[in-house]
C-alpha cells in the first residue's frame, strides 16, 4: 500500500471514531434531560424501606417490579416525590407512585410486593377440637404474614389455655378467631370491680371470645345479660364507674 493510500485510511479511521465520539456524546447529552428508570425504582425503593425500617413487630423484605428502561421522562430539577396513592394497599402487592414538580409535572407508578415476616403461634401437634391448649402444645415460629387473611396470634400467652374450635393440624398457624379463651355455652367467673370493691357472679358465655375481647355473657341468677372484658380462661371482669 502506498503513502497516499495508507494517508486515506488513516484520515477515514479518525474521521470514523470522530463521528462515533460525537454520536457517543450526543446520546449522553440527551440521555441526561430524561429520568432514568433506575433513579425513579431507587426513589421507590428508599421509600418502602423507610417504611420497614419503623416497623418494629415485624421485618419487612421489598421487591421492585422494573420499569421499562425505554421510560422517557424529563429530568427532574427538584427532588423526586414517593408517596402511597389514595386508598392504596400498604401491604402485600402494592403500588408506589413517583413524582416531579419541576421543570415539568408527571408521575410514574412503581408496583412492588412487600413481605412481611413475623413469629406467631404455630401448633407443635395436633390439637383437637374442645381441647385445651398447653405451653407444649404450641411454638414461636417466623412466617410471611403478608398474605394471611385472617388474624394470627403473636404471643403465647394468647393461646394457652384456650380451646380449638376445630381440629388443628400440627405445623399450622393458630389464628384468633380459631380458638375461645371463653366459649359459647361455658359456664364463666365474672368479677365486677371498682377501686372500692369487687364483686364475684357466675354466668354463662354467650359466644367465643379471646383473650382482651368483650363478649356478651347472662348472669346465672338473674338471668340479665351483659358485656365483660375476658381476662383469662372462662375469667371475665367488668370495670364499675362511679
Amino acid at each position: 500500500m502506498n503513502k497516499i493510500n495508507i494517508l486515506k485510511l488513516l484520515v477515514f479511521i479518525t474521521i470514523e471514531q470522530w463521528v462515533a465520539g460525537s454520536a457517543s456524546h450526543a446520546l449522553a447529552a440527551a440521555n441526561a434531560q430524561f429520568e432514568t428508570a433506575t433513579s425513579i425504582e431507587s426513589k421507590a425503593i428508599s421509600f418502602l424501606e423507610k417504611i420497614a425500617s419503623n416497623n418494629k413487630e415485624s421485618k419487612l423484605e421489598v421487591e421492585i417490579k422494573h420499569l421499562d428502561p425505554r421510560l422517557k421522562l424529563r429530568k427532574c430539577s427538584n427532588t423526586l416525590n414517593a408517596f402511597f396513592p389514595t386508598g392504596s394497599k400498604r401491604s402485600g402487592k402494592v403500588t408506589v407512585a413517583v413524582s416531579c414538580s419541576s421543570p415539568v409535572t408527571w408521575k410514574v407508578f412503581v408496583s412492588a410486593s412487600i413481605y412481611e415476616y413475623a413469629k406467631v403461634v404455630v401448633a407443635r401437634n395436633t390439637l383437637s377440637k374442645n381441647s385445651i391448649i398447653s405451653g407444649a402444645d404450641i411454638i414461636l415460629e417466623k412466617v410471611n404474614i403478608s398474605s394471611l387473611r385472617r388474624a394470627p396470634i403473636f404471643v403465647i400467652a394468647g393461646a394457652i389455655g384456650s380451646t380449638p374450635k376445630r381440629t388443628i393440624r400440627a405445623g399450622s398457624i393458630i389464628y384468633e378467631d380459631g380458638i375461645c379463651m371463653v366459649c359459647r355455652g361455658d359456664y364463666v367467673q365474672v368479677i365486677a370491680k371498682n377501686q372500692y370493691f369487687d364483686i364475684n357472679m357466675e354466668a354463662v358465655a354467650l359466644e367465643d371470645a379471646s383473650i382482651g375481647q368483650m363478649t356478651q355473657v347472662r348472669n346465672k341468677e338473674s338471668k340479665r345479660s351483659f358485656n365483660a372484658r375476658v381476662v383469662g380462661r372462662n375469667q371475665l371482669e367488668v370495670i364499675l364507674t362511679p
